[in-house]
């Protein structure tokens, strides 16, 4: 059986809603989600306020990715000095968020893969998207929300943050609670 959109929304991306991650990109079949960009458009509208986004990042021939995201989350994240650093290597400029977006959207259409400093978006530590990457030469030590090759135990209490976010989410929509009261819960509220 296939997952609401909304269910979706909470399952993937909980820690988005809970303030503690700035960006989820999520993947839905075009054919199951043929109007995806309008759901999320009037989503993002509908949550503006709450200082979350829902932004079509590709629109490939399959499938649509969504990223969600915190902006001044997101934009404090890209701010930092290593991530910063690491963004220029792929030419993204440096000014403001939307551009940023817009130079990923490009990304995401131009490269024959898959741009992997979307990790960086996705809070991902850079050290560990340059190992991946192959710029950094490290073992691979920990596979869970990403490939962890440096600080283990940080991962491992980051993983375990999110997936008590997701839980702790995906039971409290499940008993009744709309995603705008999941974006308030005192719990994890940002």
């Amino acid at each position: 059986m296939r997952l609401s959109f909304e269910e979706t929304l909470v399952s993937h991306a909980a820690p988005v809603l809970a303030g503690i991650k700035p960006a989820a990109l999520l993947s839905f079949s075009r054919k199951a989600y043929p109007q995806l960009p309008a759901i999320a458009r009037a989503y993002s509208r509908r949550f503006q306020t709450e200082g979350l986004v829902l932004e079509t990042v590709c629109r490939c021939s399959q499938h649509f990715l969504l990223l969600v995201y915190r902006p001044l989350l997101l934009k404090q994240r890209l701010e930092e000095k290593e991530v910063r650093s690491c963004l220029n290597r792929f030419g993204y400029p440096q000014d403001s968020l939307p551009r940023i977006l817009h130079h990923l959207r490009q990304r995401l259409r131009e490269t024959n893969g898959f741009p992997h400093e979307i990790g960086l978006f996705l809070g991902y530590p850079p050290r560990d998207v340059l190992a991946f990457l192959g710029e950094i030469s490290a073992p691979c030590l920990l596979c869970g929300y990403w490939k962890v090759y440096f600080d283990v135990e940080e991962a491992r209490r980051l993983f375990a943050q999110y997936d008590h976010c997701r839980e702790t989410y995906c039971r409290a929509y499940e008993e009744g609670h709309t995603v705008s009261q999941l974006l308030s819960l005192p719990l994890f509220a940002a």
